[in-house]
């Protein structure tokens, strides 16, 4: 079957779904990650097939607009920044539509990121089967709020389900613009754009994988048979990938050390800054550190301490098993690999999901609680570490990260899905 599998956003947005397809690939089907073309090559690498949609998500990231939207993680202020976007942003969000509907219109199932609905309305009006696919809670339940409003006050039940309404009332008015701009240009029948399209693909029965743990979020018992929690999509081998003999030789050569990376959360105007802090709170805790500079471009002239080693580019999942702690932005995969990999865990949160996970290390045990990336200091991160490297903290990382390594979340969703198409097939 040929299946494509549509994301867009940061690396940790897209490496979820390249451990998906590969998962779906091993099954025997034809995959294609339809995703920014400035991850061609890093798709290709894995052997996937890839449409690149005319959008580089790095250069986007640069830009004013999404600078000022990572400035905060009061989810009030998130949304309010979303929705007043740039023209030019929402000009190209439209060409982006018509990109994905030509990479999908001639496969058999389409699996999308909460954040690209387009493929809903694409299987609805061709008659194709469509999966949401997403790497974060998004599904309403009493149990907890929804994920921009979790690191707040909780409020109760009904609290809680009222954060969903207003999250998926206003997820879903952040895309519908240029999806019904397109639609209205290019398709030109009707659709039905009152209602989410996660209301929607839940109440006809529509498949809704969640790619992260129940240990982390459980599930709900209001949740309808069409709703999985598969546990985390992580990729568990990197082709053609060699250890750099410089980063071994760090690691081997002392102490083990921490690690400290933003991803994609790209600011050049505050690295040095945060360098500053680093090796200030380096000093303060006696520790060793590896520091990832994701897509901040290794410029730093200045002559950095030996307890420090920068890099710019190694795969999570062979770098984390060999830190101490391991300090982050807190997107959804970069967590999920931490730990799993049995590390505590510092979150540096900058905006959108981030704080809740940040909580949930918490909550868990297993980190300290998350800081602010306004708010970073080297007293509060030098605290967090302290903190982190208590024995009832190591022990609660290294019992959960065993937990976590049993589930199989990959198999699991393929089987699910497999079973969906089987099940598809038997009824046409």
């Amino acid at each position: 079957m040929k299946i494509a599998i549509t994301t867009v956003g940061t690396r940790g947005d897209l490496q979820p779904y390249i451990a998906l397809g590969l998962g779906l690939k091993k099954s025997g089907h034809e995959v294609l990650i339809v995703s920014a073309k400035n991850e061609e090559s890093y798709v290709r690498n894995y052997g996937l097939d890839f449409y690149a949609l005319d959008v580089d998500i790095q250069k986007i990231m640069e830009g004013g607009d999404v600078q000022e939207m990572a400035k905060g993680s009061n989810p009030i202020k998130f949304i309010i920044s979303h929705l007043k976007g740039s023209k030019s942003l929402k000009a190209l969000m439209v060409k982006t539509q018509g990109e994905i509907w030509n990479a999908c219109k001639n496969t058999d199932l389409i699996i999308f990121h909460p954040g690209m609905p387009l493929g809903f309305f694409l299987a609805k009006e061709k008659n194709k089967k469509a999966i949401l696919a997403t790497p974060f809670p998004v599904v309403a339940t009493k149990n907890y709020p929804s994920i921009l409003f979790y690191a707040l006050p909780k409020l109760g039940s009904y609290y809680n389900l009222l954060t969903h309404f207003i999250f998926d009332k206003v997820f879903w008015a952040l895309a519908k613009s240029p999806i019904k701009e397109f639609w209205k240009n290019s398709i030109k029948t009707r659709a039905n754009f009152d209602i989410s399209p996660l209301k929607q693909q839940i109440k006809s029965g529509g498949l809704v994988l969640n790619g992260y743990s129940e240990l982390l979020f459980s599930n709900s018992k209001e949740w309808t048979n069409n709703i999985y929690t598969t546990g985390s999509w992580i990729i568990e081998t990197e082709p053609n990938f060699l250890p750099p003999k410089d980063i071994d030789d760090f690691i081997k050569n002392g102490e083990t050390p921490i690690y400290i990376g933003f991803g994609s959360m790209k600011d050049p105007s505050t690295f040095s800054k945060t360098l500053a802090i680093i090796i200030e709170t380096l000093g303060i805790t006696n520790q060793r550190a590896i520091v990832g500079l994701g897509w901040t471009k290794n410029d730093y002239k200045e002559m950095l301490p030996d307890n420090i080693f920068l890099v710019e580019s190694v795969p999570h999942t062979w770098l984390f098993p060999k830190m101490k702690i391991v300090i982050h932005h807190g997107g959804a995969g970069t967590t999920a690999t931490g730990l799993r990999a049995g590390k505590p865990t510092i979150i540096i949160s900058h905006s959108a999901d981030q704080p809740a996970w940040g909580q949930r290390v918490f909550e868990l045990g297993v980190g300290s609680k998350p800081i602010k990336k306004t708010n970073l200091s080297a007293d509060k991160l030098a605290n967090a570490i302290l903190y982190s490297l208590t024995p009832i903290i190591i022990d609660n990382a290294e019992r959960l990260g065993q937990q976590l390594r049993n589930e199989n979340g990959v198999q699991k969703a393929v089987e699910i899905i497999d079973r969906f198409i089987s099940e598809e097939n038997d009824i046409s």
